[in-house]
């Protein structure tokens, strides 16, 4: 079963990416009103995304001090564990 922690990251990296596709987009955009409208855009998703990280922060999900070997190895624990419920869920 996915827990909180999983939902929780998985939408924050999904608000990330959100935030970068909006980026690129505005960047990429063919008229001055076209970019405004995607900056407004891109402001909201980044607001949006760091909700999502303070929630997951003061909840302990996400450790922004965490090396990236450590979040790896925390995200390859996890997906083990939930590899092992659904393995025992057949």
């Amino acid at each position: 079963m996915i827990d909180d922690r999983a939902i929780t990251l998985d939408l924050l990296n999904t608000a990330k990416a959100e935030v970068m596709a909006y980026a690129r987009a505005v960047n990429e955009a063919a008229t001055p009103q076209l970019r405004e409208v995607l900056a407004k855009q891109l402001q909201m998703a980044q607001e949006a995304q760091e909700r999502v990280f303070n929630f997951a922060k003061k909840k302990g999900y996400y450790n922004a001090n965490t090396s990236p070997e450590q979040m790896l190895n925390s995200d390859i624990q996890s997906a083990t564990q939930v590899l092992h419920q659904i393995t025992n869920l057949r």
